[in-house]
């Protein structure tokens, strides 16, 4: 889609994502039910999954030597928020700024409540041009951006994920002047930089703008993460990576001009990280075709694309009605015929791409069908803010003058529980993400997905003049406040609030007190409360 850190990290968890274990050891006294050490794919334990490189064996994909079908969400955000999507007057041009821990954390807890097994993220790599950027000018690479992306990394490992990076993508957040290209990529500042403003076609062909992306390919790749000991290229947390988002979308460049940069760079590729997978989706901009020519360039892994109705009803092969995609099972079989991989890494789930859940079930139940498909990846997460509530909207024009077609997240951000935006109503978003959760389940190899995990502890952030703020649960549905009166608590507000209320403040405010909040799964089924706060005794 057109769209800092310090290093920290208790020793107590460090050994935990840097030993390399097998099943028994790494399992060994864990609560199964616990997300991060519950299997997160069907014959393969978690230390199995969390140690093993995902591998192509001609046009399937394995882990740990099983077979192996991936489903996810793109997290666009995790290395740089407000980047990629297009600036809005909450989010303004200018604003990247490094997601906090809890954000990270939230992002990935709920996506392991959703059955995910590999998150696609395009700022995990791709940040080229702004402060906070991986690459802020030309050659000079920022330790802070690494040491967030190291606490990203880290994370994923911990709870059990693995991770698509990317090398060049979307960045409509802080696009570079001066450029006649009609989309905004991270990779345009390497052509701002050598005063190349045709980098629509230069970018594919000049040796020093090439020698500039292999240059940042190198560096990411090379980088050791100190919090597990691991350059990327040799942690098995990342699955692949993605020559860069739509890069030919509409800049025209020639198929053999394209097919000798997809030969070169991936060779690059695989020169540095043999172990990990080389993903493209910028032959034809992830929306079209697939040639012969690129089906025979060995150091290409996943041929993937894009679905989306909403913009591409005509080329998707498809439309909003019915979830029917002949022509993108028709590529997977083109490619898997060839001996490669196939993946739908981006695709819309909203109702402006299928009109009815039932057609996005169908959609999902087409994937799920058919083994050509290696895998898939909705667009897009978001997460609870820290301080409270939701992360703000991203791309946010209020769907002016319409969410039916155009560039807006009302449409395309899903909250896992669900909000109200200008595209949906909060009850169709929270069951089109139930949709996603059993699809990532049948994709891993369980055909009824587990019981809702158990939320996390809230953590309040205020309680000034009884007014309680807090940070909001993954996987919760709704919470209750509770208030401590003499030695023990009482519920004064019974599941009557919810991320999306603004706090809850107590009437009775001639005398605030002590409070504490609890969140309830999709079950009804109670977490752990937070910690205490507001006027306490001690």
């Amino acid at each position: 889609m057109r769209i800092r850190y310090i290093l920290v990290a208790a020793a107590a968890i460090l050994g935990a994502l840097v030993t390399p274990a097998g099943p028994e050891s790494a399992d060994a006294g864990a609560d199964p039910g616990a997300p991060a050490q519950r299997s997160s794919v069907a014959g393969v334990s978690a230390g199995q999954f969390r140690d093993g490189f995902v591998r192509r064996e001609g046009s399937a994909l394995t882990v740990a030597g099983q077979p192996f079908r991936f489903s996810g969400a793109n997290i666009e955000w995790l290395g740089l928020m407000n980047y990629g999507p297009n600036p809005s007057a909450a989010v303004p041009a200018g604003s990247e700024r490094y997601p906090t821990e809890f954000e990270v954390d939230d992002a990935f807890a709920t996506a392991r409540e959703m059955g995910a097994t590999v998150i696609r993220s395009q700022t995990l790599g791709d940040t080229v041009g702004c402060p906070s950027c991986l690459e802020p000018a030309l050659g000079q690479f920022n330790p802070d951006a690494f040491a967030h992306m190291d606490m990203v990394v880290a994370k994923a490992r911990a709870h059990g994920l693995k991770l698509i990076g990317e090398f060049s993508g979307d960045a409509d957040g802080a696009p570079s002047p001066d450029q006649n290209s009609p989309t905004a990529d991270s990779h345009d500042w390497y052509c701002t930089w050598r005063n190349r403003p045709d980098c629509g076609h230069a970018f594919f062909t000049d040796p020093d703008l090439i020698g500039d992306y292999e240059r940042h390919m190198r560096a990411v790749l090379e980088h050791v993460n100190p919090l597990t000991g691991l350059a990327y290229k040799d942690d098995p947390t990342f699955a692949g990576w993605v020559d860069g988002n739509n890069l030919d979308l509409l800049d025209g460049v020639p198929m053999p001009v394209m097919e000798d940069w997809l030969r070169t760079v991936s060779d690059h590729f695989h020169a540095i990280a043999p172990r990990q997978l080389f993903v493209n989706i910028s032959l034809g901009g992830g929306d079209g075709f697939v040639t012969d020519g690129a089906l025979r360039i060995p150091g290409i892994d996943i041929y993937a694309a894009e679905y989306y109705p909403h913009w591409l009803p005509i080329v998707s092969g498809g439309n909003r009605i019915d979830g029917n995609a002949p022509s993108l099972h028709d590529k997977a079989s083109q490619v898997a015929a060839a001996g490669k991989s196939f993946a739908v890494i981006e695709f819309g789930w909203d109702r402006t791409d299928f009109l009815t859940p039932d057609a996005l079930r169908d959609f999902a139940t087409g994937l799920e069908n058919d083994p050509n498909i290696a895998g898939d990846n909705f667009w897009a997460l978001q997460a609870h803010a820290t301080g409270h509530g939701w992360q703000p909207i991203p791309a946010d024009t209020g769907c002016s003058p319409t969410c039916e077609w155009g560039e807006d997240g009302n449409w395309w951000a899903l909250y896992y529980t669900g909000i109200t935006t200008a595209s949906h109503d909060a009850a169709d978003m929270a069951a089109r993400a139930q949709l996603l959760r059993t699809h990532s389940y049948a994709m891993a190899g369980y055909p009824v997905p587990p019981p809702h995990d158990p939320v996390p502890a809230p953590t309040i952030t205020s309680a000034d003049a009884g007014t309680v703020l807090f940070e909001g649960a993954a996987g919760a549905r709704d919470y209750s406040i509770q208030r401590q009166d003499g030695g023990g608590w009482s519920t004064v507000c019974d599941h009557c609030v919810t991320d999306a209320s603004g706090g809850w403040h107590d009437p009775d405010t001639a005398s605030p007190g002590c409070y504490r909040v609890v969140g309830y799964n999709l079950d009804g089924v109670e977490g752990m409360p937070s910690r205490r706060a507001g006027i306490c005794a001690e």
